[in-house]
């Protein structure tokens, strides 16, 4: 038996090999995407199980006027969020706190707020506000 280049092309070999290829590269491409979205199929299977609703909720947005360009609003809000923090707060706190109650760009508002004088070290990693 003679196995060379001229056999497999005679034998659509080359056609063959292409064709398992692809099917071989859609076979995983398919796989990737179910893996991908099985959070998605879990949720649905699980929340028809409890009785719930099938249609994700989705949250409600936030109508926040824009706080870095309304600085007393921001101030305001803000000293909200650490009234039971006390007169020293951590910062990444007061951050996670703004996540939470989805407001926009908290980074952002944190350091315009440190910027404008407005949040003060207070040593130790804690923060106070300037008026405090």
């Amino acid at each position: 038996m003679i196995f060379d280049l001229s056999r497999i092309a005679a034998n659509n070999g080359w056609a063959m090999a292409f064709t398992g290829a692809i099917l071989v590269m859609l076979g995983l491409s398919i796989l990737a995407l179910i893996i991908s979205q099985l959070h998605k199929i879990i949720g649905f299977f699980e929340r028809q199980a409890k009785g719930l609703p099938v249609e994700e909720s989705k949250p409600a947005p936030v109508s926040h006027a824009d706080l870095l360009n309304d600085l007393e609003a921001t101030i305001t809000l803000y000293q909200s969020l650490t009234a039971g923090m006390g007169e020293r707060f951590d910062l990444a706190q007061l951050y996670r706190l703004a996540k939470k109650d989805q407001l926009p760009h908290p980074h952002l508002t944190l350091r315009t707020l440190r910027e404008n004088g407005l949040l003060i070290a207070a040593g130790d990693g804690t923060f106070s506000w300037k008026n405090a």
